[in-house]
């Protein structure tokens, strides 16, 4: 999920737009928030419940669950030029947030940004050779 938000949120957002293409952004967005969840259910340690009750959930967790409404408002704005900044800096505070619990849940020893080396961070933390040595897209 890690890996997905990188590339949808980190990447694949920008690339659309930039190619004229906002409804692909937008389901960029989508594909951002629906492994951005998952990511914050897994980091709770708690069970992910049914995608319509999935925002009255988060709300009740305990680690991450402010970003309920950042999330939200990224499934309901724009693509304009200018919700394409505010969206671009969302996004990325978005990552930086779940880059933080990370690093505190011991989870990641990588610096730096990009979430996509944190997903390999991660996926090489996995004890079972077994399981860290199959496709990190296996499980998602």
């Amino acid at each position: 999920h890690l890996l997905l938000m990188a590339q949808s949120g980190q990447y694949n957002y920008a690339r659309c737009l930039h190619h004229r293409e906002p409804a692909a952004a937008q389901m960029a967005v989508i594909e951002f928030v629906k492994s951005t969840l998952s990511v914050i259910f897994l980091l709770n340690r708690h069970y992910q419940p049914f995608y319509k009750w999935v925002f009255r959930a988060l709300r009740e967790l305990s680690c991450l669950s402010d970003l309920a409404d950042s999330l939200a408002w990224l499934l309901s704005s724009g693509n304009t030029s200018e919700d394409y900044e505010k969206k671009s800096r969302a996004i990325e505070e978005i990552v930086h947030r779940i880059i933080t619990v990370l690093r505190q849940q011991e989870l990641t020893r990588t610096s730096g940004d990009l979430l996509e080396r944190h997903a390999h961070s991660v996926n090489d933390r996995i004890k079972d050779p077994e399981l860290r040595n199959m496709h990190i897209l296996a499980a998602v």
